[in-house]
């Protein structure tokens, strides 16, 4: 089944939208986290959270690889499950004070984990 859309650049799909998205809110929420997690925790959320959008753009570069391209598209699973793991870190410290908040960002994460998942197995499909 083919979108009804053309894709001319990993600015068009749609998991890299919502990982830059959250990537933004990661950001701004690291900076409420307290200073003895500058080192550890805030550096790793930081990592994983930048390290999504930008494996889906290099990814993306080298789809012509169909492996190549579901070998990235896996790392962004794995980042995006670290992600998850560091929420529930800050949920469990009480680092994150907005109620809800670090069940939405888990939740977000799970989706796209499995957006991602689609798409690496379902690649051929969106050409």
């Amino acid at each position: 089944m083919k979108l009804d859309y053309t894709i001319t650049s990993f600015l068009d799909l749609e998991v890299y939208k919502e990982s830059f998205q959250l990537m933004i809110e990661i950001e701004e929420l690291l900076k409420l986290l307290p200073l003895s997690e500058k080192f550890l925790l805030v550096d790793q959320m930081r990592r994983a959270a930048r390290a999504i959008p930008a494996l889906i753009a290099e990814g993306y570069a080298r789809r012509e690889s169909l492996k190549d391209f579901q070998r990235y598209l896996r790392e962004c699973i794995g980042e995006s499950n670290e992600m998850i793991n560091h929420l529930l870190l800050a949920k469990y410290k009480e680092y994150i004070k907005k109620p809800g908040y670090a069940d939405e960002l888990i939740e977000r994460y799970n989706v796209l984990g499995r957006k991602l998942t689609n798409l690496k197995n379902n690649w051929q499909n969106f050409k």
